[in-house]
């Protein structure tokens, strides 16, 4: 046994000169100390992620599990720090081990956690640690629902006598992980101007989205994430109505793979109609991709991309949509092109006119109540009902053409503090205190194993450093040095508000980006090409190419990301008002929708309409932003843009 493990471990550092598909498969015996005995496991990394063989003394293997490649983010490889001092006054010990300072057998000591990451090992320890960082999906009961936790796999390597091989090999498994990591990248993610490298990516931050928590959401959850994954990224924060407009309008964008919005809906907003008011929208438009944490009141756009890859929401909103941003996969998503008298804008969530967005707009008034204000002020205008006079003109989608009343079946389918750029440090020690917190109990996967050692001789030696067991039910968390915020104000040309796009689009400027197939919106509508009409009186219309319209609100369970529809809805005047309840009290679930179209509501699969209303009052609003009343006219651009989604 003895020797077949030491061949094992021989045979596993003597690889690094192969061809690069065994450098990048790597495996090895590693050996864990707990209470019920010792354990060998045999460890493979390979292109599916970390497999964990238990083994008996008689070499069987007891248990296998998998720590699979899309749930693992990065990883560390560094040398434990300590202190002879504080050492001394600490005993973390393996069973059966007398306690420092105690007569004792057998009794851990009571030391914190972060003691322990610091007292980890004795001095002139030369063991080589990696640590992995994994967020696996899991189930804490049979009735509740995924979720997904975070998990540090540490590695220990003292294969060798001195500090520098060991940190050699350690090195090597690392490198193994991160070109496995980078091949499930697509490839606008990775720099391959020497070593392969996670390019650089642009953060927006809006720290008065939704109840003015972003920024702390940003330090406290999405920071740990992007430094465990070592993306690089720059942070600015937005100071006024349209600053992202005019940072994306106006700044060279190159140095980027993704933009990624911390906010709300509107701030996404800002930055489609920022990319596509550039002389270059289309080359800009095909190397980014976008992605949005949730901040705002609403968050549509994100829960729309969860629901639409069965990736967990409730649990933990934010973690989610962080480790979306760094997936490394995108999908195509379709924009509609809005306009209005005086200019032209562009739309990814929705367009109301009524009920809705009267509801969107009004209830800022108890904004302090974050999405509730949605429930509270939907009874309020429920009770207050109102109507609106207008026609409403629309072209089907080539697949509803000859099929307008087919029922829609439900479908399971489918981004002053002040201007801010990070400066990402090099990571050489380990931090006493972090923000960000790993879970307390680790998922079942990593019950039997957490921490791992390698040795080429088993004496299993007592030593101090054996502070987390096979058998152990807490998971280690090493913090990570976030980074470094440099203020950037004096620097930067938006310090004040500008007559840069913004505004040009509100005062009608010419501005770039996709152009129309639709008449002028002052030109009738040809009846020939396929126009339908309806006229009268609306409690609402709204129009939507997402699922959602908030985080449950599932308005279109039909809509994908990328489908070239738009969703129109239209209810009628005359609606009772349990019927318009009733509708409205559905939408949590996506059951308010007929299945065949009636009197009172009908849901249209097209893929231009025209608003023209009839009134001189009420509220239109594109993307959840009230724009100036009067008519319009919307055309949907299949896939124009691209948005990260979950692996």
């Amino acid at each position: 046994m003895n020797k077949s493990q030491e061949r094992s471990t021989d045979s596993a550092i003597s690889t690094p000169n192969k061809a690069d598909d065994d450098l990048h498969n790597v495996s090895d015996t590693f050996y864990t100390s707990q209470r019920k005995g010792s354990h060998v496991f045999r460890v493979r990394l390979d292109a599916t992620g970390f497999t964990l063989q238990r083994e008996s003394p008689s070499g069987v293997i007891i248990k296998e599990q998998k720590v699979k490649i899309c749930d693992i983010i990065g990883a560390r490889c560094m040398r434990m720090k300590k202190s002879p001092r504080n050492l001394a006054g600490c005993a973390c010990v393996n069973p059966g081990t007398p306690a420092a300072g105690s007569g004792r057998k057998g009794t851990p000591s009571k030391c914190s956690m972060a003691s322990k990451e610091e007292n980890a090992t004795d001095v002139g320890d030369g063991s080589a640690y990696l640590y992995l960082f994994a967020y696996v999906l899991k189930k804490k009961s049979l009735r509740s629902s995924l979720h997904r936790e975070r998990t540090v796999l540490t590695l220990r390597f003292r294969s060798f006598d001195t500090f520098e091989d060991n940190m050699r090999e350690a090195d090597r498994w690392y490198r193994a992980l991160r070109w496995q990591l980078h091949q499930t990248l697509e490839p606008i993610f990775v720099e391959n101007i020497g070593e392969p490298r996670r390019r650089r990516i642009l953060v927006l931050l809006n720290p008065k989205s939704g109840s003015g928590n972003a920024r702390e959401v940003f330090n406290t959850s999405v920071a740990p994430i992007l430094n465990e994954a070592e993306v690089p990224y720059d942070l600015f924060v937005t100071k006024h109505s349209n600053y992202a407009i005019e940072f994306m309008s106006t700044r060279r964008l190159d140095e980027w793979c993704t933009i990624l919005a911390v906010g709300g809906d509107g701030l996404f907003h800002e930055v489609i109609n920022g990319l596509l008011c550039r002389a270059d929208w289309a080359q800009v438009m095909d190397s980014l991709a976008l992605a949005i944490i949730p901040c705002g009141s609403g968050n549509g756009l994100a829960r729309s991309i969860a629901h639409g890859y069965n990736e967990p929401y409730f649990s933990n909103p934010v973690l989610g949509a962080a480790l979306t941003a760094i997936s490394g996969r995108t999908s195509p998503m379709d924009v509609v092109r809005v306009e209005v008298k005086n200019r032209v804008m562009f739309s990814f969530l929705s367009i109301g006119w009524g009920l809705i967005s009267d509801v969107d707009i009004e209830s800022e008034c108890i904004r302090m109540f974050g999405y509730q204000r949605f429930t509270i002020w939907t009874l309020y205008r429920w009770a207050n009902l109102r109507t609106y006079n207008g026609k409403i003109s629309y072209l089907l989608a080539d697949e509803a053409e000859e099929s307008l009343e087919t029922p829609l079946l439900q479908s399971e389918q489918m981004r002053k503090m002040q201007s801010s750029r990070s400066c990402t440090m090099h990571i050489d020690k380990l931090s006493n205190a972090s923000n960000h917190r790993s879970m307390e109990f680790l998922p079942q996967e990593f019950e039997d194993v957490i921490s791992l050692e390698t040795s080429i001789n088993q004496s299993f030696r007592s030593r101090c450093d054996s502070w987390l067991s096979g058998g152990s039910r807490r998971s280690c968390y090493y913090s990570i040095s976030e980074s470094i915020y440099h203020s950037v104000a004096d620097d930067s040309e938006f310090t004040q508000p500008s007559i840069s796009a913004g505004t040009k689009l509100e005062q009608g400027y010419p501005n770039f980006g996709p152009g129309t197939s639709l008449p002028g919106l002052d030109e009738p509508l040809p009846e020939a090409a396929g126009w339908l009409v309806e006229e009268g009186e609306f409690i609402m219309m709204h129009a939507i190419y997402q699922s959602h319209l908030g985080i449950d609100c599932h308005f279109a369970p039909k809509a994908q990301l990328n489908d070239g529809k738009i969703f129109l809805v239209l209810i009628r005047g005359g609606i009772s008002r349990p019927h318009l309840l009733s509708f409205l009290y559905n939408m949590s679930t996506g059951s308010h929708l007929p299945e065949k179209n009636n009197q009172y509501i009908k849901v249209l699969q097209v893929r231009a309409f025209r608003l023209e209303p009839y009134d001189n009052h009420g509220i239109i609003t594109v993307d959840g932003e009230q724009i100036e009343f009067g008519p319009l006219q919307a055309e949907i651009l299949p896939g124009i843009s691209r948005v990260m989604i979950p692996k």
